[in-house]
């Protein structure tokens, strides 16, 4: 009988990077049976072999989630089910308790609580809604079988607690396949720039601006580019950007498209030069590993990133870019300076980033790792 694995996602969608693109495809190419349960939005079609049957909760609460996801459950009967939050453990689990044998696996990735769990909220109401969400990260942990963890941080509190459980550092490499990497541009009269993520002052948008407005000092006829994939949180956000948009130079050129899907997004950040994300140091920014950092130098392209204690601690010898304090305009305008006007030093650059993806960042040099782990 080929073995049923499930994954079950409350909070990322069912052709998420890294479970459609990498765990799911891994395992069914590699003699599985998967599925992927999505309570993010309606799909209910085979994809590449996979599975998915996803459902909308935008207007379910979460015992009727739950009911939800225990009845597909026993419509697929795996062996072994993915979880990536607390409520799609909580499910499992229901299920569970109706089947002999299941492995639960815990695939950490998100702060429980977050910050935008407690936003807009007083300080009474944040306190309160932290220690009930921080309680049942802590009971998702208790019922897991196993766990798989994205970084070091987010493993703290469970590796502590539950340090017989058996688990793997699984990092947010990318397959080289999805990227196609481009020719390097000469780069003196003309650059790409290029961010993805939320548009908000929390990451980074104001310091991205700045940024530009200093380098066009010393680079006063080079056009720039600043291409931005993402949304906007709210209305105020969007109010702001267009606002930071009528300070701007000319010669800078800024196009903001919303969110991508995966092989459109990995086509996109191919035609860039240089990448920005210049998030605030807050304790959560700065304690979470940035995924995109490791699509990016997967292009062959410098990286400019706020100087995070989640990237130093993991990646130790960063010589493709800069990592640097978020509000420091000055010195990440001289960094683009020095690339657009030392071709030589911009060529090492991307040398040194295509080589550390090759070299250390990859999903297939970990793909492995996954493959074990299930098999054992």
């Amino acid at each position: 009988m080929i073995p049923k694995i499930a994954f079950v996602n409350t909070a990322h969608y069912s052709f998420d990077d890294r479970v459609f693109y990498h765990q799911a495809l891994s395992l069914q190419k590699n003699g599985y049976e998967v599925f992927i349960i999505s309570s993010k939005h309606e799909v209910d079609k085979i994809v590449e072999g996979i599975v998915i049957k996803s459902f909308n909760d935008s207007k379910l609460s979460q015992k009727n989630k739950i009911t939800k996801i225990t009845t597909l459950l026993k419509q697929i009967n795996p062996t072994i089910v993915f979880c990536d939050s607390p409520l799609s453990v909580f499910a499992t689990r229901n299920y569970k308790s109706q089947t002999k044998q299941l492995k639960i696996i815990y695939d950490v990735t998100e702060w429980y609580p977050s910050k935008k769990n407690l936003n807009g909220l007083t300080t009474i109401r944040r306190i309160i809604k932290s220690l009930m969400l921080f309680s049942t990260y802590l009971l998702a942990g208790f019922i897991t079988d196993n766990f798989i963890f994205g970084e070091y941080h987010k493993s703290l509190i469970y590796k502590t607690l539950f340090f017989w459980k058996k688990c793997i550092f699984l990092p947010y490499y990318p397959s080289l396949a999805y990227i196609e990497n481009q020719p390097q541009n000469k780069i003196q009269n003309e650059v790409n720039l290029l961010y993805s993520g939320i548009i908000n002052k929390d990451k980074g948008i104001d310091s991205i601006f700045s940024t530009l407005n200093e380098v066009i000092i010393l680079c006063p006829s080079v056009i720039f580019n600043l291409n931005i994939i993402g949304n906007f949180p709210t209305n105020e956000d969007k109010i702001h950007f267009e606002q930071l948009k009528l300070n701007t130079p000319k010669n800078i050129i800024i196009k903001q498209i919303n969110h991508l899907d995966f092989n459109e997004f990995c086509q996109t950040i191919t035609e860039a030069d240089l990448f920005f994300d210049l998030r605030r140091k807050d304790f959560e920014n700065n304690y979470c590993l940035p995924i995109k950092l490791f699509y990016y130098i997967a292009c062959g392209r410098p990286v400019i990133y706020s100087n995070l204690s989640a990237i130093t601690r993991f990646i130790h010898n960063f010589n493709f870019g800069i990592l640097i304090e978020p509000n420091d305009s000055k010195s990440i305008a001289r960094y683009i300076y020095k690339c657009i006007n030392n071709q030589d030093f911009y060529k090492e650059q991307c040398e040194n980033a295509l080589k550390a993806s090759h070299n250390k960042y990859n999903w297939d040099l970990i793909e492995k790792r996954l493959l074990d782990f299930i098999q054992n």
